[in-house]
């Protein structure tokens, strides 16, 4: 099944299941039945639409089509607008044994205090052989779920138990350096739940995040993007304090 196809049955059944009785369901021939659709967050081409937070300008570059980043200095890029209720396609690749990465969601604009990455949750992004060359726990280089820099109120689907505050992966799916990997992140009403090469396998959930910026993550190794794609859904009730302050 095609992601077109995907969404527009997602929709579909969304509205078919909420519907009241008596009111009218959406059909194929209403405007209201065209489902949102996925757009490129990175254009293939250049940065547009990305705003430096505190790497530099040698740090993020495009090349055949690949969004590359040195991983240096460790900090982030930013989206120039915030994001609710959203799907982010993304295709990466560690190009060094041991590589660390990952991508911010819902995350503050700037850093926090002096840290070098901002308020939000991480999604992360290592290589497997990061375990070994680090005598870590293999469950880290799977996709970890969790808060960082001082966000509070977050509960794990899967809890792990060398990393309080942390989601695990319930299978391992990442795979090797140099490999493409696909993550599928949905996020709605501060729930994300995470896919890994084709298979749902992780989640948390924030009561006090709901909406922020999207940030890609510098953090001292060569990272590869090709596909940065995102589907915006409706949005929901929001609180002022469930989005990260604005930044102009």
């Amino acid at each position: 099944m095609d992601r077109r196809t995907f969404a527009r049955q997602m929709m579909m059944g969304t509205a078919m299941v909420a519907a009241p009785s008596g009111m009218k369901r959406l059909d194929s021939a209403s405007p209201e039945s065209v489902p949102p659709s996925f757009t490129p967050l990175f254009n293939g081409r250049n940065l547009d639409g990305f705003v430096d937070m505190n790497t530099s300008e040698d740090t993020w570059w495009v090349e055949n089509g690949i969004l590359k980043c040195t991983g240096q200095p460790i900090g982030v890029m930013r989206t120039e607008k915030q994001y609710e209720n959203f799907i982010l396609d993304i295709e990466w690749r560690h190009m060094e044994p041991g590589g660390n990465s990952g991508v911010f969601v819902w995350a503050n604009g700037t850093p926090y205090e002096d840290e070098p990455f901002p308020t939000g949750i991480e999604v992360q992004m290592l290589d497997p052989r990061w375990a070994d060359i680090n005598d870590g726990a293999e469950e880290y280089a799977h996709g970890h779920l969790f808060p960082v820099m001082g966000l509070e109120g977050t509960t794990p689907d899967n809890p792990s138990k060398i990393a309080r505050g942390r989601s695990y992966a319930l299978e391992n799916r990442v795979k090797d350096t140099e490999k493409w990997n696909r993550y599928l992140i949905v996020c709605i009403d501060g729930t994300l739940k995470l896919a890994v090469n084709g298979k749902f396998v992780n989640g948390i959930r924030s009561e006090r995040r709901k909406r922020g910026y999207i940030c890609p993550e510098s953090e001292g190794t060569e990272i590869h993007f090709r596909r940065m794609d995102i589907m915006e859904l409706p949005g929901g009730i929001l609180d002022p304090a469930e989005s990260a302050p604005p930044v102009d």
